[in-house]
């Protein structure tokens, strides 16, 4: 052993190139024997035949909420995930579901084909031989591996290669049937909701236009900003003949005694005046609800332009609310109605010509790199621990 170390350190690179080239004929023959097994062991192998079919995700148009108006925006929680991926995701779900695999297994009874016992082993093999990955430009492509037999005839190879493009294209079908159903769904439950939504709506409109009609009633409106510049231009009126009447009855109290007619005749002018002034300033003494002018009374008009206001702006957002869930319900009802694909089918899968595995070229070659190592490692190995015999 000490012996075989040191003629190992004291080997060069040309004794190693020696070595092999005295043992060239039983690597050389190793090299062809396994290629040759390997190639003919190749021929007996199961042959795999690929079909792929490419999806386009569809945008999803249905959900308008809070929600999606940040899904652009600059905020942290958004754009965390595309939505083309998310779309993307839940297609995989849906290809996924134990619904579109059953569906597939009993078309093309691949329980007998797989050489499975039930249907639980049969939905393992076919997700073993069937690949979704979802592409970088935002495509879905959907994959699917069937293989023959060890030994099987030509026929046997057409029937796997036709199988295995109607397997791909028939989960796009499931697929495109799974997803129109969910929709459909979804629609008939936003339809009911956006239905008793709008009928809720539809009368919390016609309550709130009742009351702002009410309150016009009781209190006389009909342009508020004109009935109250008519009620501060007669107000005004008002004060300036009292003010006339005051001055002359100064004048006149100078010339005639307080009693006189022409005296006692301005004063009653006043004071008719004045209750005038005070009913447009603040109101008849009178439990009437309904005043009998179009004058407002001044000293309400804030708490009557605010109550207004208040009112006016409940009509308004029940108006601005009714037309929105009328637009919606319509559009959830011509959802519901609609029956038009939704996936968009890129490439459909076609029959494959070429098998996908196995790589006769590829094993030869790297059975012949493995045996070329070994039988090289095996020369070294015996001239290493016989040096006298193999040298």
């Amino acid at each position: 052993m000490k012996n075989s170390l040191n003629y190992l350190e004291n080997l060069s690179f040309m004794d190693v190139i020696n070595i092999l080239n005295k043992w060239k004929i039983s690597i050389i023959k190793n090299v062809f024997y396994i290629s040759f097994i390997t190639a003919i062991f190749s021929f007996i192998l199961p042959k795999t035949f690929t079909a792929s079919a490419v999806l386009m995700p569809p945008g999803n148009q249905q959900d308008v909420s809070i929600l999606n108006a940040f899904s652009d925006s600059e905020l942290p929680f958004g754009g965390l995930i595309s939505k083309t991926e998310e779309e993307a995701m839940k297609l995989i779900a849906i290809l996924k579901s134990r619904t579109v695999m059953e569906t597939i297994i009993e078309k093309y009874n691949l329980i007998e084909f797989y050489k499975t016992e039930n249907i639980e082993e049969a939905l393992e093999s076919l997700a073993d031989h069937v690949s979704l990955e979802i592409k970088e430009e935002g495509t879905l492509s959907i994959k699917a591996h069937v293989s023959t037999g060890w030994l099987h005839y030509d026929k046997d190879e057409l029937k796997v290669r036709e199988l295995s493009a109607k397997i791909a294209n028939e989960f796009v079908n499931q697929l495109d049937i799974v997803n129109k159903r969910l929709q459909t769904e979804q629609a008939v439950h936003q339809r009911k909701f956006l239905g008793e939504r709008y009928e809720e709506n539809l009368m919390d409109l016609i309550k709130a236009e009742e009351k702002l009609k009410q309150f016009k009633e009781n209190h006389n409106i009909i342009s508020i900003e004109s009935q109250t510049r008519s009620a501060i231009e007669s107000a005004a009126a008002l004060k300036n003949q009292i003010l006339i009447n005051e001055v002359q009855k100064g004048l006149v109290s100078r010339k005639l005694k307080l009693n006189h007619p022409e005296i006692i005749g301005i004063e009653d002018e006043i004071r008719e005046l004045t209750v005038k002034l005070h009913e447009i300033e603040y109101g008849k003494d009178t439990s009437e609800n309904v005043r009998g002018n179009l004058f407002l009374v001044l000293s309400e008009i804030p708490q009557i332009d605010a109550d207004l206001m208040r009112l006016t702006r409940e009509v308004d957002i029940q108006s601005t609310l009714f037309i929105y869930l009328t637009q919606q319900y319509e559009d959830a009802k011509i959802q519901e109605a609609k029956n038009t694909p939704t996936i968009q089918l890129l490439d459909s899968a076609v029959t494959p010509i070429k098998k996908s595995s196995p790589k006769r070229l590829l094993m030869v070659f790297i059975m012949a790199l493995i045996t070329f190592v070994f039988s090289s490692i095996y020369a070294l190995t015996k001239v290493i621990y016989a040096p006298g015999d193999n040298l």
